[in-house]
Parts: C-alpha cells; structure tokens; sequence
C-alpha cells in the first residue's frame, strides 16, 4: 500500500468512548543499535521528535527522561510510553563529549491511503482502551467488512503498512471489503491496559471479541457480510470468536490444530536442520530431550524458574526457552501465555463454528510446516458441518505471504526482510478475495 503520512485525520467515534481520550503517542524518530553504554543512532527521521532535539547519526543515547537506555529493550519502554507534548529528555554522548537536551515530543502522524479512508477510534477494555484502525474503500458504503487477527507477536497495527498485512489489506480494500484493525492490550496508542509481554491468551481472546462487536456497530458495513481473517496464532483465536459470534465466514492461514506441545516436536523437527544446520540426529537428541522439558513445562505446568532448577534442564531451559530470571518472557510473550495456547481443544472450538471456512496453507510453510494441520481443520468442521470448510495449498508461499519455491529460499527472504520488500505472493490475496466473493 503506498502510504501519504499526513499530520492530520479526523477522527469519527462511533457511540464507543465518552470519556476525554489521551493524546497521541509521539513520534520518537530514529533507528538505532544498541552499543557501549547506550543506543548509537543510525537515522534520524525527519519533523521526528529526536529530529527536533538536533540529534544526529552516531550519537549515542545514555538516557531518556532520565532512565538509562542501555538496551533497546530499555530505551522502547521509556521512549514508547510519550505522548505528544511530553516532555522528553534526552542525555547521549557525541564525539567524547556528554549532553542534555529536552523539549516536547511531537505527535506521531496519522497514516492516510490513496484508497482508503481510514479512522482511528478507541474501543472500551477492561481498565482502559484499545486503538483501532479501519479501512474503509474510499467513498463507499454499505460494505463487507473483515476483522484482522494477525500472529502471536507484540507488534502494533500502525506497523502493518510495512509489511504483507498491508499488502493483504490493499487487495482486500481495492475488492470492495473494508477492514478492522484492533491493538492487543497495551500497544500503540491504547491506555490503561496490562502490556501485551504480560497479558494471557485469554486476554488476546477478549480484545478481539471486542474487535469483532465494534466492527458490527460501523454505520458504513453491511452487517450481514462480517467476516474474520486468522493469520499464524491469530488462526488459534480466529474460531473461539466466530464460535461465540457467528460470522458470515473465517479465513484462517498458517495455524496450528494439535496441541502446541505436540506440534512444535514436528516443527522443531523441520527447522533445526534448516536453521541451524543441524543434523538429523542431532536433530532427534535435542527433539527427544526437549520433549522430556515440554512434558513438565506444558503437562505439568511447571514455571521456567522451575525448570531451571532440574540439572538435565537448565541449558535448554535457557537457551530455548529464553530463561532469565528476571523475566516472565518466553518467546515474545509471557511463559503462561504458551501452557494456556496448549490447553485449548481446538477440534472443539473448530467443531463449534457453523460457518463457512477457508483454510490456507503454505506449501513452503517452515514456520506451520505439516500439512496435518489443515487437514484436521478441514475435516473436523466438515465433519460437524458437512461443506463447510475448504482447504487450499499454494505451493510457492510461506508463512510470511513471500513467494518462496522451498524451504531455503523462505528462510533466506525472511532473514532479508523480503516480506519489507514487495516480495508478496498475490496468490494469498487472490484465493481470499475469490472465496470472498462466493460468500457474498
């Protein structure tokens, strides 16, 4: 999607949020690496609030607001929490020599699109508000509408213009079908919600149910054309909303059936070898070992902290599970948050939807790398409800929408950042919007 930053959009609220809504979260502005005693920037973007404090390429940030930055993780809790017109200090260090500036932060820009007309709105949630996004086809109404539910991941929804989201959404958008992005708790713009690191699955859960029932209340949707797009983990949370709601149909790509711990044993299978040259008996030890931790970690519901502690576990503990013992994280999101994922019956929740399915598989998938996965998709919502699930492979994509003709190539265009590039397999889009089509 080819994008107009533009500083100004108006924003419509649709009878959600009464309340006086906080400012925008600032525009910080630069790219930079983690180095010696702070961050060294590599860019400074332009009417940036850095770009406005002078600083340059090569600076080095200590501090901001005071709290020292040694890490990016560090320095994107400090930074990512200002708002426009905070106040931000910045210490950092140029050519030997140590400096302070401050001034306000300058308001992050709204995203405008040549052919959509997008809003930004709020939704209620629990203790505070989720930021949404929709897309709506310029100039149209009464339209199809479709509620995202990207990964696992704790990314923002302004960052989907980057990427293939932003590309699945454009040929979404240019068919007639308006989309609904929502934040997961505490990202972006949201407020007064748990960060995203922390929160469990079920969390995840709720803030997409609230998703869905905001988009039936958009006066410009046709509210019998609703449908829900599941992408990789968000293929997991995809059917226990549509369950629950009742869509006119679900996509899903790249999602798992089984139990997680059962599946990653497949997967670990695949990608150990693949990523990390391993051979395959090699492979096996570390499958049949890690399988003994996952046994206690997912069964037993054993803590990392606990795991830790057993000698024959420690050093995979750490270096595959991310142990540290002053965090909850594992794997971008807290540890409980992946015994949880475990513990859902899938074949219940997909055998609960009684509408139409579309489900999508990579053939060069190494992310959701068995072709069980669709396959038990497909036949236990048929099972339940003959006709209703269709199952398709499209050979050359994986897991990140690149065209990729293996294995290899989908591991090297994702280690350069192909999905960032326009190597976007339109044969994703393509089988979406025609089975949209048929739906409607």
């Amino acid at each position: 999607m080819k994008r107009i930053i533009g500083l100004f959009i108006c924003v419509f609220c649709f009878g959600n949020v009464s309340a006086q809504m906080p400012l925008r979260k600032a525009f910080i502005g630069i790219q930079g690496k983690a180095a010696d005693g702070g961050i060294k920037i590599d860019t400074v973007f332009a009417n940036s609030t850095m770009a406005k404090l002078k600083l340059k390429k090569g600076d080095l940030i200590q501090s901001v607001n005071g709290k020292p930055t040694p890490t990016l993780e560090l320095y994107g809790a400090t930074a990512g929490q200002i708002r426009t017109d905070d106040k931000i200090s910045v210490t950092y260090l140029r050519n030997g020599k140590s400096s302070s500036v401050s001034t306000k932060a300058v308001m992050k820009p709204y995203e405008t699109s040549p052919i959509a007309d997008i809003t930004y709105d709020w939704v209620k949630f629990r203790n505070g508000y989720l930021r949404t996004m929709t897309y709506k086809p310029k100039g149209k109404t009464n339209v199809p509408c479709i509620l995202l539910i990207p990964g696992y991941g704790c990314g923002s929804i302004e960052n989907y213009s980057k990427s293939y989201n932003g590309r699945l959404m454009d040929d979404w958008i240019r068919s007639g079908f308006a989309v609904v992005t929502i934040e997961k708790s505490g990202l972006g713009d949201s407020f007064g919600c748990e960060p995203c690191s922390e929160v469990d699955i079920q969390t995840d859960i709720d803030s997409f149910n609230e998703g869905y029932k905001y988009m039936e209340k958009l006066p410009f949707v046709d509210t019998s054309k609703l449908f829900i797009w599941g992408h990789s983990m968000g293929g997991t949370i995809a059917p226990e909303i549509a369950k629950l709601l009742n869509p006119k149909g679900v996509m899903v790509f790249g999602c798992v059936f089984r139990p997680w711990s059962e599946f990653l044993l497949e997967m670990h299978r695949v990608q150990k070898p693949l990523l990390e040259n391993l051979t395959y008996q090699q492979t096996e030890d570390f499958t049949r070992t890690i399988h003994q931790i996952y046994y206690e970690f997912f069964i037993h519901k054993k803590s990392p902290a606990e795991l830790v502690q057993i000698p024959e576990f420690k050093e995979l503990t750490i270096s595959e599970l991310g142990y540290k013992p002053t965090s909850n994280d594992m794997w971008g999101r807290h540890w409980k948050f992946w015994q949880q994922i475990d513990s859902l019956d899938m074949a219940k929740s997909w055998s609960e939807v009684k509408c139409p399915v579309l489900v999508l598989h990579g053939g060069t998938d190494y992310e959701q790398c068995s072709l069980v996965e669709p396959m038990m998709i497909e036949k236990t919502v048929n099972e339940k409800h003959p006709g209703n699930a269709l199952w398709i492979t499209i050979p050359d994509l994986d897991h990140f929408m690149m065209k990729s003709k293996d294995w290899p190539e989908a591991v090297k265009n994702f280690r350069d950042g192909q999905y960032a590039k326009g190597n976007f397999n339109t044969k994703i889009a393509d089988e979406t919007v025609k089975w949209l089509k048929t739906q409607i």
